[in-house]
């Protein structure tokens, strides 16, 4: 539960950039798209195995990358990391194109892409979507290209051994395998070529935190109406549990024998269709499922078994309830000994603060964190996501501190919170207080709102920034994700950019923010279980899985109306029930 030692420097980037171009040159590529994924695309990828990081030093979860052969390398990122992109690239080198919410990155990508119009592009063939392959494609020829030709020009660093995979508890996981598949899977002659990680762990009620931040395990797998069959690299270890599970079969083998196992599959159930989802399926597996099952037979399902897992089950709910309770109390203690630290007369750096922070939730018996811990005191609270927590930074007295952690309990499902605190008992200055009671106005109006089942997310969105707007703020990322297996999963999302729908039983995040640069941010984050609204029929609600009390030090109750402070107040009363008030 650390962080990355992995680094570069700005003269080991420029190098990689000019050995890939020269490499570019060789092949007649006038542009090659880098991936920011992994072959499973994964979004926390380590910095090791994340290519776009060694041609740009660029350490963020998101982004986009084109390197055309003249010029310098394009970096596309969204608000959350503006700052952090300026900090971490040569400029001389990556120029970093900074993306609104409204407008996704791969589409900034692709109009640029359109004006260089180069005549043949390189691409990642094993770390490229199918659906951003099906984009590119239209705009310029490809040649695709794998990891292993990549590393003859590029010093990649070796993935440490992984963890065995093992099977979950029954109080942990809800459903069994088969009654998860009766739920997913159509027909005998149906089937899900299953590529998410996080849809793997839930199909198959295991788990292998194979990954930083991840509960999930490396792999890909063909489910059937009564069987699900996971392929894993030969290397990775299966734990004797994993055997309880009689609806999994594991296979250990190298990737270009999992072709003929899939044969023999087909051989054996003679499927019809096979859904694919091409947003988390690389080019290389959409080929070999192509040679397989024919394109006759397959079905693109955006999402893929993610539909499924959004909706969470009693059992599900009732654990994530659990590690939200514990959570609470990790991140209850650490304000409060940061409080006391300073209190005493004790230095507490950023790092302090990161450090503690898994000691407190490993106090409350957390296994692993499910992303690294944002810790940014003063100016640093406005980098939205701040990933280098430093010890020469002290927190002093007068200063806001932002943090923004989660973590993984028995089960394997992710928490997620934000809070912004004063670092001492000091009461907060008249700007610290409007911007911080802002923020809360837009958490409360949108944790309160009722809204019609099938809402786009977009349109629950606006309620988290109107109070916001009205004051002449906004925020630069979106207002909520989904929260499963995964800290960001699929399913739910409220973004300005969003249609999918609300639906009852997802988890969601709730997280405006106001971000000041060289002066510092507030960002205040709760996670809701989306319900039923129990007097108003077709309509839903957001009932709070988190119970953390709001700093009463930086928050100006006459900016407040009378539905906030009642709504405020019964919640602060919870959070006192639960030992985790700061009233």
């Amino acid at each position: 539960m650390g962080k990355s030692a992995f680094k570069l420097t700005q003269s080991e980037v420029a190098q990689n950039v000019e050995k890939l171009k020269g490499f570019m040159a060789k092949e007649g590529l006038e542009a090659f798209y880098v991936s920011s994924f992994d072959p499973y695309l994964n979004e926390y990828v380590p910095m090791e195995n994340c290519h776009r990081f060694y041609f740009t030093n660029f350490s963020g979860s998101v982004a986009e990358v084109l390197v055309p052969l003249k010029g310098r390398v394009k970096l596309y990122i969204d608000g959350r990391y503006w700052e952090q992109a300026d900090i971490q690239v040569d400029a001389n080198v990556v120029e970093v194109v900074k993306v609104r919410a409204n407008k996704g990155l791969g589409t900034e990508l692709l109009e640029d892409l359109e004006k260089l119009a180069p005549k043949k592009m390189g691409y990642e063939g094993d770390r490229t979507s199918l659906k951003f392959f099906q984009e590119l494609e239209k705009r310029c020829p490809l040649h695709g290209y794998f990891a292993q030709e990549l590393s003859t020009i590029v010093d990649f660093a070796k993935m440490p051994e992984l963890a065995p995979i093992k099977h979950i508890p029954k109080e942990f996981r809800g459903s069994d395998t088969k009654q998860k598949l009766e739920r997913a899977v159509k027909s005998s002659k149906h089937a899900y070529f299953v590529s998410a990680i996080d849809s793997l762990a839930w199909i198959t009620n295991s788990r292998g935190y194979h990954l930083p931040n991840l509960s999930s395990f490396l792999g890909k797998a063909l489910a059937t109406h009564d069987k699900v069959f996971v392929f894993v690299d030969k290397s990775t270890p299966l734990d004797d549990s994993v055997k309880e599970n009689t609806a999994c079969e594991f296979f250990q083998m190298e990737p270009e024998k999992v072709e003929a196992k899939l044969q023999e599959i087909q051989d054996q159930y003679g499927l019809q269709s096979v859904d694919i989802d091409p947003g988390m399926l690389n080019v290389l597996d959409f080929n070999m499922l192509n040679k397989v099952f024919g394109s006759e037979r397959l079905a693109e399902s955006s999402g893929g078994l993610v539909e499924f897992h959004s909706i969470k089950d009693p059992e599900e709910l009732a654990h994530m309830e659990d590690g939200f309770r514990r959570a609470d109390k990790a991140i209850y203690n650490t304000i409060k000994w940061v409080k006391e630290s300073l209190k005493a007369g004790e230095k507490v750096s950023e790092l302090d603060l990161y450090n503690q922070t898994t000691i407190k939730y490993q106090e409350q018996g957390a296994v692993e964190q499910s992303f690294g811990t944002i810790a940014g005191a003063g100016a640093n609270g406005s980098i939205i996501h701040y990933s280098e927590p430093k010890d020469d930074v002290i927190l002093k007295e007068d200063d806001m501190v932002l943090l923004d952690s989660g973590g993984y309990f028995e089960g394997g499902f992710a928490t997620d919170t934000t809070r912004t605190f004063m670092a001492s008992d000091k009461d907060g200055n008249d700007e610290f207080k409007k911007i911080y009671t802002l923020v809360l106005k837009g958490t409360l109006n949108c944790q309160s709102s009722i809204f019609p089942e099938g809402t786009p997310g977009k349109v629950v969105d606006g309620f988290a920034r109107l109070p916001l707007y009205r004051a002449g703020y906004d925020f630069r990322h979106g207002t909520g994700h989904g929260v499963g297996i995964h800290v960001h999963e699929g399913g739910a999302r409220i973004s300005p950019a969003s249609d999918v729908p609300m639906k009852e039983g997802q988890v969601v995040s709730i997280e405006p923010g106001i971000y000041v640069p060289g002066f510092g941010g507030v960002r205040l984050e709760n996670i809701a279980y989306v319900e039923k609204h129990p007097e108003h029929e077709g309509y839903l609600r957001f009932r709070p899985l988190v119970y953390i009390g709001f700093e009463p030090a930086l928050i100006d109750h006459n900016l407040l109306n009378d539905d906030e402070r009642m709504w405020l107040n019964e919640y602060e009363a919870e959070c006192s029930r639960r030992g985790t008030s700061f009233q």
